[in-house]
């Protein structure tokens, strides 16, 4: 399957960059967004690696899980949509699941 980032998910992953520039030189920062998206990649192949969102009662919508961060994403019948990306302490919103 292919995975396709919405407008949403792109902003957060741009403004995640931007937080950790704050905190870490640019290329740390880079790095760091760098595995993220190669974590997302694997969705490719293995698109049910991550868990179903506990605040939900819906198989499509997923996520990634890591100690700083939650990548949430739908399972479509041709594709995977990235939704948006959260700090790990975060719960999705309404608003965002309907994506």
């Amino acid at each position: 399957m292919k995975v396709v980032w919405s407008d949403e998910a792109i902003r957060a992953l741009v403004a995640l960059e931007a937080r950790l520039e704050g905190r870490y030189t640019s290329s740390q920062a880079s790095r760091i967004v760098e595995e993220l998206v190669r974590r997302v990649d694997r969705l490719e192949a293995f698109p049910q690696l991550g868990r179903a969102v506990p605040e939900y009662e819906q198989w499509q919508l997923r996520e990634l899980v890591d100690r700083w961060n939650r990548v949430f994403y739908r399972l479509r019948s041709d594709s995977i949509e990235i939704v948006t990306i959260a700090p790990a302490r975060s719960t999705l919103d309404r608003g965002e699941e309907e994506m």
